[in-house]
């Protein structure tokens, strides 16, 4: 009987999935500093599976990741999209698309 290694943040129904497909999966429940951390990691991991298919599906995995971290940190999705909007009252979106290259020092002319 061969093991694979893991060791890795699953998705609820995952330990499921793989019992149908006939497999045993070794897991445990984290507790909440293990589980930022492991949040952590999986957002980098699916930032980086966005950046290789960029594909609507990968970012709703990003904010489903996202949302999972809001609420550990005490707000959830509706505060982090109430801070959202706030930040773009404030200081914008990126709708117009500006890219900055430099800025012009104009005190010192």
């Amino acid at each position: 009987m061969a093991v694979r290694e893991v060791n890795k943040l699953v998705r609820d129904k995952i330990p499921a999935i793989i019992i149908e497909n006939g497999e045993m999966p070794n897991v445990r429940m984290l507790d909440d500093d293990e589980f930022l951390e492991a949040l952590n990691k999986k957002l980098l991991e699916e930032v980086e599976e966005y950046r290789q298919n960029m594909c609507l599906e990968e970012l709703a995995d990003i904010l489903q990741v996202i949302a999972s971290i809001a609420e550990i940190k005490g707000g959830g999705i509706k505060e982090l999209a109430y801070i959202k909007d706030e930040k773009a009252i404030e200081r914008g979106g990126f709708d117009a698309r500006f890219f900055l290259e430099s800025i012009d020092d104009m005190k010192r002319s």
